[in-house]
C-alpha cells in the first residue's frame, strides 16, 4: 500500500507547528523572568576587585603557558602560529639576570664579611737551624760492583719424581 504523501506531510506540519508554539512561549517565560534571573546571576558574582584578587599573576601563567606547550606533540605545536609559541630568549634573560644578581650579593656579602673579621694570624714557623760552614771537600763514593750469586740447583718438583715411579697397575675390565 503506497503512502499517502499528503496525509505525512500534514502530519509533519501539525508537528512543526507545535514546536514552533512551545519554542514561542518558552521565549515569552524567559522574557518575562530575565530580570531576577539576571539580578541573582549579579548577587553570585563578586565584585571586580575580588575577580581581579583571584587571577594569578602573570608569570604563573607564562610558566603554565610554557609548560603546556611543552606537553604537546609536535605535530600540533608545529600548527600554533608563532604569536602563541612561548619565547625562549626570555626564561634565558631571566636565568641570566638571577645569575647576575646572585653574584652581586654574594660579592657584597664577602666584602662585609672580610671586613667584620681581622686579618687571621699567621702560624708560627719552627726557627731554621744555622747553616754548617764548608769543610773538606769529599771524594765521590766508588761505585760497588754487584756481586752475582752462583744459581741454586732447585730440587725437582713432586710431579716429576711421582712421573718416574712405576705406574700403577689397573684392574682388567669386566666383559658383558
Amino acid at each position: 500500500m503506497p503512502f499517502n504523501k499528503k496525509s505525512l506531510r500534514r502530519k509533519v506540519e501539525a508537528q512543526l507547528d507545535g514546536i514552533a508554539d512551545q519554542a514561542e512561549d518558552l521565549r515569552k517565560q524567559v522574557v518575562d523572568r530575565a530580570p531576577g534571573v539576571r539580578d541573582q546571576i549579579l548577587d553570585r558574582l563578586p565584585d571586580r576587585e575580588e575577580l581581579i584578587d583571584m587571577l594569578p599573576d602573570k608569570r604563573q601563567l607564562l610558566d603554565l603557558r610554557d609548560d603546556l606547550f611543552d606537553r604537546l606533540p609536535d605535530g600540533v605545536t608545529e600548527k600554533l602560529p608563532e604569536s602563541a609559541k612561548p619565547k625562549k630568549r626570555s626564561r634565558l634573560k631571566r636565568v641570566a639576570v638571577f645569575g647576575v644578581v646572585a653574584g652581586a650579593g654574594a660579592a657584597a656579602f664577602s666584602a662585609v664579611r672580610r671586613r667584620a673579621t681581622p686579618p687571621p694570624v699567621p702560624f708560627p714557623q719552627p726557627a731554621r737551624p744555622a747553616p754548617t760552614p764548608p769543610t773538606e771537600a769529599k771524594a765521590a763514593p766508588a761505585k760497588e760492583t754487584p756481586v752475582k750469586k752462583a744459581a741454586a740447583k732447585k730440587a725437582p718438583a713432586k710431579k716429576a719424581a711421582a712421573k718416574k715411579t712405576a705406574p700403577a697397575k689397573k684392574a682388567p675390565a669386566k666383559k658383558a
